[in-house]
C-alpha cells in the first residue's frame, strides 16, 4: 500500500540525482530572492506608476530577450559538458548579482539594472535547461517520470520560500533598497552553495553529454544550423509539440493573470496602499500557485507509480496516459475557477484560482518534459528543452503585453479574464487530444 510513497522518493538514492538536486534547490532558491527583491523595488514601490502597460514593460525587459537568444542556448548544452555549466554558470550569477545588489543600493532603476537582471535570470535559464536534460543520466527509466514531479517542484517550493523569507525580512527590518540589496547578495551566497554542489557530481562526464564532441570552438558558427536541427526533431514528435504548446497556451493565459492580480494587490486590496501589502498579498497568490504545484507534483507520483514496471530506459507510455488524465481534468477544472475567481476578485477567490492554475501547470510541465525525455535523443535534447523554454518565456510575455493592451484600450476585467478563459480552453482541448492519442496507440 506505500508504494507509491516510496516510489516517489527511489530517485533520492543515487548519490549524483541528490547532487543534481541539491543544485536545483539552491539555485532556484537565489533566483526567488532576487526575484522578489526586484519585485518590490521595481513593481510594488510607492513611487513608481501601478500602470499596466509600464508593468509589461518591465516583464518583456526580464522575459523576450532571453526568449530569443534562449533556444542558441541549447546547442551549447548539447555540446559542453553540462557538469561544467553548472558550475560555471552559478558563478557568473555570483557575479551579476552583487552588481545588482550594488546598483539598487543606488537607488537607481535603470537600463544597467535591466541588463545585469536579464544576464542573471538568463543565466539561471541556463542552468535549468542543462538540469533537465541532465536528469536522464543520474536516475533509472523507470524513475524519471517520479524525478520531473519532484525535482522542478521542489526547486519551484525552494523559490517560494526563499520569497516568503524575503517578504518577511521586508516586513520585520523594512522594505528598502538596502534591505533589497542584502536579499540580493544572500541570493548570490545561494548560487555560490548550488555551483559548489555541482563540484560534488562525479564523474566530471556523468551528465553529457555523450554523443558528440565537447570542445567545440567555433559552435558558435553552428548555432543557427544546430537550432534547426533541435527543430526537426521536436517538430517530428507530434505528441512532443502538442505537449509543448499546451504548456505555452497554459502560461500565455497565467502571465495574463499574473499582472492582473498585481494589480489587484497595489490598487484593490491594500487599504492603506502600501508596498508591504501589496507584496504580502501578491505573495499570497504567488504561494497559492506554488502550492497548487506541489501538490500536483506528489499526486502525480501516485498517479505513476507502479513498482511491477522494471524498464530501465523509459517510462512506460500507459503509466503516461494516468498523468495526461489527471492533466485534462485539471485544466478543465482550471478554466472554470479562473472565470469564478477573477469575477469575484477577492483576494481569497484569486487564490484559489492561483492554486488551480499551479496545479494544472505543473501537470502540464510534468508530462511535456517527460515526453521531450522520452522521444528526443540526447544529443538534441539540450536544444529541444532551451526551445521550450523560449515557447514558455514568449507565451509569459504574450500573456502579459496583451493584458496590458486590453487594459489600455478598456477598462474591463470581463474581457481580460475571457480571453484568458480561451486560452485556458485551448490548453484543455490539446490535453484531451493527447489523451485520446496516448489511449488509441497504448
Amino acid at each position: 500500500m506505500n508504494r507509491p510513497s516510496v516510489k516517489s522518493f527511489s530517485v533520492l538514492r543515487h548519490a549524483n540525482a541528490r547532487e543534481l538536486l541539491g543544485v536545483r534547490i539552491f539555485g532556484q532558491a537565489g533566483d526567488g530572492l532576487l526575484q522578489t527583491a526586484l519585485a518590490t523595488f521595481v513593481l510594488f514601490s510607492p513611487q513608481r506608476e501601478s500602470d499596466p502597460r509600464k508593468i509589461a514593460l518591465a516583464f518583456g525587459i526580464l522575459l523576450l530577450p532571453y526568449s530569443v537568444i534562449g533556444p542558441f542556448v541549447g546547442v551549447f548544452i548539447d555540446r559542453w559538458s553540462r557538469r561544467t555549466i553548472l558550475i560555471r554558470a552559478n558563478w557568473l550569477r555570483i557575479v551579476t548579482m552583487v552588481a545588482i545588489a550594488i546598483v539598487i543600493t543606488g537607488h537607481a532603476a535603470n537600463t544597467l539594472l535591466a541588463v545585469l537582471v536579464l544576464v542573471s535570470l538568463g543565466l539561471n535559464r541556463f542552468v535549468q535547461a542543462a538540469l533537465s536534460a541532465s536528469l536522464p543520466h543520474v536516475v533509472d527509466g523507470d524513475d524519471l517520470v517520479p524525478a520531473n514531479a519532484l525535482f522542478p517542484t521542489l526547486g519551484t517550493t525552494a523559490a517560494s520560500l526563499a520569497a516568503a523569507l524575503g517578504i518577511a525580512t521586508q516586513n520585520i527590518l523594512a522594505n528598502s533598497d538596502s534591505v533589497n540589496a542584502g536579499l540580493v547578495i544572500l541570493g548570490s551566497v545561494f548560487a555560490g552553495i548550488a555551483s559548489l554542489i555541482a563540484l560534488r557530481i562525479t564523474p566530471k562526464d556523468v551528465l553529457g553529454p555523450h554523443l558528440v564532441e565537447s570542445a567545440m570552438r567555433d559552435e558558435f558558427r553552428n548555432a543557427l544550423s544546430g537550432l534547426a536541427a533541435g527543430f526537426r526533431y521536436m517538430l517530428r514528435s507530434g505528441r512532443t509539440l502538442s505537449s509543448m504548446v499546451a504548456v505555452s497556451f497554459q502560461r500565455w493565459a497565467f502571465g495574463a493573470l499574473t499582472v492582473h492580480a498585481l494589480l489587484l494587490s497595489r490598487n484593490s486590496w491594500s487599504v492603506n496602499n502600501t508596498a508591504d501589502e501589496a507584496v504580502l498579498y501578491f505573495g499570497l497568490c504567488a504561494g497559492a500557485a506554488a502550492l497548487g504545484a506541489f501538490t500536483a507534483a506528489i499526486l502525480s507520483t501516485f498517479l505513476l507509480s507502479d513498482r511491477s514496471e522494471k524498464s530501465t530506459t523509459a517510462v512506460a507510455p500507459h503509466r503516461q496516459v494516468h498523468l495526461i488524465a489527471a492533466m485534462a481534468i485539471a485544466t478543465a477544472v482550471s478554466v472554470v475557477v479562473t472565470f469564478v475567481g477573477y469575477q469575484s476578485g477577492t483576494l481569497v477567490a484569486v487564490c484559489a484560482t492561483a492554486a488551480s492554475l499551479g496545479f494544472a501547470g505543473q501537470l502540464l510541465k510534468i508530462n511535456a518534459d517527460t515526453t521531450i525525455q522520452r522521444t528526443i535523443d540526447d544529443a538534441h535534447r539540450g536544444r529541444v528543452f532551451s526551445i521550450f523554454d523560449m515557447m514558455i518565456n514568449v507565451a509569459l510575455v504574450l500573456g502579459i503585453t496583451t493584458y496590458a493592451l486590453i487594459a489600455g484600450i478598456r477598462d474591463d476585467v470581463n474581457v481580460g479574464t475571457a480571453y484568458s478563459v480561451v486560452l485556458l480552453s485551448c490548453s484543455t482541448g490539446l490535453s484531451i487530444f493527447l489523451l485520446r492519442k496516448y489511449r488509441a496507440n497504448n
